[in-house]
């Protein structure tokens, strides 16, 4: 009897040991599936190549805004702006990495630099801020670089073409420069100029296109962009107390561009 008792007693903790032990095999598979499946999703977010376009176009400014303000105590002037807008030419090189985000998408980043033509403003002058003494003309050029690291989005559908839309950040250099004023009375006196001035400012663009492939590394395309130059001033002319020269806090283009791009 005791002999049969233990021998039920081998059989029991035999069959528990290989229970026990299939479990643990399959739980040992089944984890390493699982990390086997990590490492995949993680290389596959960690998987880029390295992109570069070339973007030019023509944009069209803003105009400027109305002020008036005190050069010296006892003269005040009213610089009334034109809005009159003229076309621009930008051009931009965007250095960076692109890589899935998910299927059918993928993402850019990477770091932009651009620069614009001189952004044309005029407007007229009127002697203590009185329109009825209107008695100048003035013009100024506004010359707009930028640094900033700029974002891509991509949906590749499989069709014809690519849609996009993109975004940037940065530090913009806004060179105020050029400004003249010009009599338009011949009783009226010749004034100082205000001085040069660049200004360091937030820039930001907004863009949205479609591009399309030429082969396995080209693919050129053309979209719209809305740029904020950020804050630009001239500075004191000789002789004022008071104040600084015209200034704005933004002045915005909206343009088309042609874009050329490079992946690895």
């Amino acid at each position: 009897m005791l002999e049969k008792w233990r021998n039920h007693h081998v059989l029991l903790l035999a069959a528990l040991t290989a229970v026990s032990s299939g479990g643990f095999a399959e739980a040992q598979v089944e984890t390493g599936e699982q990390a086997t499946s990590l490492s995949s999703k993680l290389f596959a977010m960690l998987k880029s190549s390295g992109v570069a376009t070339l973007s030019v176009g023509p944009v069209w400014e803003s105009t400027g805004n109305t002020q008036t303000f005190y050069l010296a105590p006892n003269i005040e002037k009213t610089y009334s702006a034109n809005h009159a807008s003229h076309a621009l030419v930008d051009g931009e090189i965007f250095l960076g990495i692109q890589k899935p985000i998910r299927e059918k998408l993928d993402g850019q980043i990477g770091l932009a630099v651009a620069t614009t033509s001189n952004a044309s403003l005029s407007g007229d002058i009127w002697d203590d801020a009185d329109s009825l003494f209107n008695n100048y003309t003035y013009s100024y050029q506004v010359r707009h670089t930028h640094v900033a690291i700029k974002g891509k989005l991509l949906s590749d559908r499989g069709y014809i073409v690519t849609p996009w839309v993109s975004g940037s950040v940065g530090v913009g250099f806004n060179q105020s420069h050029d400004y003249s004023n010009t009599p338009t009375i011949s009783e009226a006196v010749v004034m100082s100029n205000f001085a040069s001035h660049t200004t360091t400012a937030f820039t930001y663009t907004l863009g949205a296109g479609v591009q399309r492939h030429l082969n396995q590394h080209w693919q050129a395309g053309i979209g719209y962009e809305f740029a904020d130059w950020g804050r630009s001033q001239l500075s004191r002319a000789p002789g004022q107390t008071l104040n600084n020269g015209l200034s704005l806090s933004h002045l915005y283009t909206n343009g088309f561009l042609l874009n050329l791009t490079y992946s690895a």
